[in-house]
């Protein structure tokens, strides 16, 4: 079956189907846990005006809908079968929620500070976010991409190459932060946890220059002047914006914080982007 015999309608059908159930089950894994957040404590206006519940489940449905635009936009594109693109993407967001649930920020969670409990606590929470990305990106790649097979062998870097991309955009998220943290433009728990913050940042940012490597392949298709650095941020860096404004959703005067939080990293990842195809480290 040849996705040119697949209706737009029942594409729209499908997505909706699988992105609603993604949402659902994020949903439920944060229901089971044996520990819960205050919900008394969220007074933002969307939860007065609709409630925690309401503002929950149309985050999920935000987030869960941008991956699945996502895999269905690069994949119907690259030169890659529908089984890698769903895979890498999948992938490269379930990283994202389970090491972004990481970041130290104690205020908003159910812990009073920093440690093992926070950590798995917080490990739970990104599993359940990340199990069903996986599995819509699967599942919109199957049900939506071409059935016939794009490409046998995927490009791939040399370690060589690989290290330096991921050092080049490791290093430019190291410094963005550091220069946030120590003047105080982006607000942190540095002054209680210095090294688990910096520790986190570190790791965060080869978190980024690995999902660049792996999905570099996907969005390297009709090569222009900053086409792959833009893809880049279209892809992983909208919805790294839009995994952390769940807190601004919720909690009141947060919004601006967040935004700014994500949005300075997206835009160090655009630059380190450019920086890396711009001395020849990509094909």
């Amino acid at each position: 079956m040849d996705t040119k015999c697949i209706s737009t309608k029942r594409v729209i059908i499908i997505q909706t189907v699988l992105i609603l159930f993604s949402a659902l089950f994020a949903i439920i894994v944060h229901a089971l846990l044996p520990a819960t957040v205050d919900v008394v404590k969220f007074d933002s206006i969307f939860v007065k005006w609709f409630g925690f519940p309401a503002v929950a489940v149309f985050y999920f449905i935000l987030l869960f809908t941008q991956c699945a635009m996502v895999v269905r936009y690069i994949g119907m594109r690259a030169d890659a079968t529908k089984l890698q693109t769903g895979i890498r993407f999948g992938i490269a967001f379930a990283m994202i929620y389970v090491f972004g649930m990481q970041e130290v920020v104690v205020e908003g969670s159910s812990f009073s500070n920093w440690g093992l409990g926070f950590i798995k606590y917080q490990f739970i929470i990104g599993i359940g976010d990340g199990i069903p990305a996986i599995l819509l990106c699967l599942f919109i790649a199957y049900f939506t991409l071409d059935y016939s097979e794009k490409s046998k062998a995927i490009h791939k870097f040399q370690m060589t190459k690989s290290i330096k991309i991921i050092a080049i955009i490791a290093i430019a998220i190291l410094m963005e932060r550091t220069i946030g943290y120590e003047t105080g433009f982006i607000s942190s728990d540095i002054s209680a946890y210095p090294v688990p913050c910096y520790m986190w940042t570190g790791f965060f940012g080869i978190l980024m220059g690995y999902i660049y490597v792996i999905l570099n392949p996907l969005l390297a298709f009709e090569k222009k002047q900053y086409s792959i650095p833009l893809r880049f941020i279209a892809t992983i860096g909208v919805n790294w914006m839009i995994f952390n404004s769940f807190i601004g959703l919720i909690a009141k005067g947060a919004m601006p914080q967040m935004i700014l939080r994500s949005g300075l990293d997206v835009a160090v990842l655009f630059l380190a982007s450019i920086v890396v195809g711009k001395y020849n480290w990509v094909k």
